[in-house]
């Protein structure tokens, strides 16, 4: 039983959620570069390692995880650099393969959408399999054209937190840190009596 692993090819480390057997990941390609993980048995050994490593790339995700699929025309690089500045910790999905082997090692804090709904069905279908807890700890952003910003009805109808139109795209810190407002102080009574009923049984 493991809980870190370490990719041959760029080097970098990922912890995993909870202790995973090793034949549950190792077919698992590195969610940086693709390259094989090996997981880490022996993390003295690993430390001495790093007496004779120059420059060790070794990074678990230590901040808030952002994972972004854009399959739209708008430019998407200022929402990135704001996500990043706000202190997220941003990678792209090019496929819904890699939302899930992005589970695998963390729990996403934000899941940003921008796609037509067809292409985001997969995504939300994936993250609609989690447990209800572990998909309530996902913020979920739909970017579309079909929809205006913040409109309830097309959110609960897609599975996701909020709706952004495309045209409130330079808006989206603003609109985002808004939503997740309204977010929090809806769940803020369901969180409380949830942890009462825990601390009961």
């Amino acid at each position: 039983m493991v809980s870190e692993v370490k990719c041959l090819n760029c080097g970098k480390r990922f912890k995993l959620k909870g202790e995973s057997r090793v034949d549950d990941f190792l077919s698992l390609p590195c969610p940086e570069c693709g390259g094989t993980l090996e997981p880490i048995k022996n993390k003295q050994s690993e430390k001495e390692d790093l007496v004779d490593t120059v420059d060790e790339p070794a990074l678990l995700i230590d901040k808030s995880l952002a994972l972004v699929f854009w399959d739209i025309a708008e430019e998407k690089g200022k929402l990135l650099k704001d996500l990043i500045k706000t202190g997220y910790e941003v990678r792209l999905l090019k496929k819904p393969s890699l939302l899930t082997q992005w589970l695998r090692f963390e729990t996403p804090a934000l899941v940003v959408l921008a796609a037509e709904e067809e292409k985001i069905r997969p995504y939300i279908d994936i993250l609609n399999s989690l447990p209800m807890p572990e998909r309530r700890q996902i913020f979920v952003v739909w970017i579309t054209d079909k929809a205006r910003t913040l409109d309830p009805r097309p959110a609960f109808l897609a599975s996701v937190e909020i709706v952004i139109n495309t045209s409130d795209i330079p808006r989206f810190s603003e609109i985002l840190n808004r939503g997740q407002k309204i977010w929090r102080d809806f769940y803020y009574p369901f969180k409380q009596v949830e942890e009462s009923l825990a601390k009961e049984i």
